[in-house]
């Protein structure tokens, strides 16, 4: 009688909740020609000089009341996995929660890291995973920070309007944290459990206008098992538009804790800490509705003892030129093509030009 009761006290509930559902998704096939011999593959099955594949489905579930849910699934170069998996509370402009898997908010490119959503063929350098050449942990071990950079916490948002058109958005959170041992291993930086008892934080502030928006970014934790090494980033980025033309900058920085007790290093280690820096500068310019031109110039510098076994010197950085093309055949439809010129210091890697050509579809 109970169960009864309580079944017909639910059908009767339904009509009141508002639900709606919304979803959207992309899928990306991309070809990477490297002229030379092949670098060292990366994580992906298929190889960082051939064929890769990208999907990803999102689903936002409108429960009423301000609530929400998220969920996210993609397959890529490390195999499919939850990219978004999470509640939302929506409260007040200034004040709202979001709780569960969540894409970390670090940096602007994060917010637009669906291949549907940037225009060129290749992420920039500091968020760089599969698209690094020389990436292992003998060379430089990929980028600043992953992207997206997935993991599971608790983010605090909201926006407080400045005038009729200028506002400030700020997110803070606390999050399980990047993982590695003596430096990051973003495979296991995706991993749903903590390595360690300490929780990473951060926070971003961004201050927009109309056509323009300036920011920063910063989050620090411990990355290994024992909760001993510590890293810390910070961020900068801008962004423009001028009529046709869209201008797009960051600077990123990490500084990690080595492990004094690790074997293996090539000089007596004295500092137990290593600097890395990247940054991007790019123009994409709207010629006509169909077809978009960028230039990009990115790059990334360590500094500190490498790692052991490494082939970098004390001080190594690598550079990339980047001249690209994104073509639209249909609202849901792109083709993007690109060269880059990839240049090494510090490092035992030649000048490589690399050529690469794609199709996303996105809705």
């Amino acid at each position: 009688m109970l169960r009864r009761s309580l079944v017909l006290l639910a059908l009767i509930s339904l009509p009141s909740l508002a639900f709606d559902a919304i979803l959207s998704g992309s899928a990306a096939l991309d070809y990477r020609y490297i002229a030379g011999p092949n670098p060292q593959e990366n994580p992906s099955p298929l190889g960082i000089a051939g064929l890769t594949f990208e999907v990803a489905q999102k689903v936002v579930a409108e429960v009423g009341h301000g609530f929400s849910f998220t969920v996210k699934a993609c397959g890529g170069c490390h195999g499919i996995e939850v990219d978004q998996g999470f509640g939302e509370l929506r409260l007040k402009p200034f004040f709202n929660l979001r709780a569960g898997r969540i894409n970390v908010p670090f940096g602007e490119f994060t917010v637009r890291h669906d291949p549907a959503n940037f225009s060129t063929p290749s992420k920039p350098l500091p968020y760089a995973m599969g698209d690094m050449l020389q990436y292992g942990r003998e060379g430089f071990n990929l980028g600043i920070v992953p992207g997206p950079w997935v993991d599971n916490g608790l983010e605090l948002f909201g926006s407080a309007s400045l005038g009729k058109t200028t506002q400030l958005d700020y997110a803070v959170y606390v999050v399980k944290g990047l993982a590695g041992d003596n430096d990051f291993d973003f495979a296991h930086s995706r991993s749903y459990l903590d390595n360690n008892r300490t929780p990473a934080f951060g926070a971003r502030l961004v201050l927009t206008g109309d056509d323009w928006a300036i920011g920063g970014s910063f989050s620090a934790g411990t990355y290994d098992s024992k909760d001993a090494l510590w890293y810390a980033m910070g961020g900068l980025e801008a962004y423009a538009r001028f009529g046709p033309v869209t201008l797009r900058a960051e600077a990123l920085a990490r500084r990690t804790d080595l492990d004094p007790v690790a074997s293996g290093y090539a000089y007596r280690l004295i500092d137990a800490w290593f600097l890395k820096a990247g940054w991007y500068a790019q123009l994409d310019w709207a010629v006509i509705p169909q077809l978009t031109l960028i230039v990009r110039s990115d790059g990334l510098q360590r500094w500190g003892m490498p790692l052991p076994g490494s082939e970098l010197a004390p001080v190594a950085g690598v550079q990339r030129q980047t001249v690209a093309a994104l073509v639209r055949v249909h609202e849901n439809v792109a083709l993007k093509a690109d060269y880059e010129l990839w240049t090494f210091s510090g490092a035992p890697y030649q000048l490589r030009h690399v050529a690469r050509a794609g199709v996303v579809v996105g809705y």
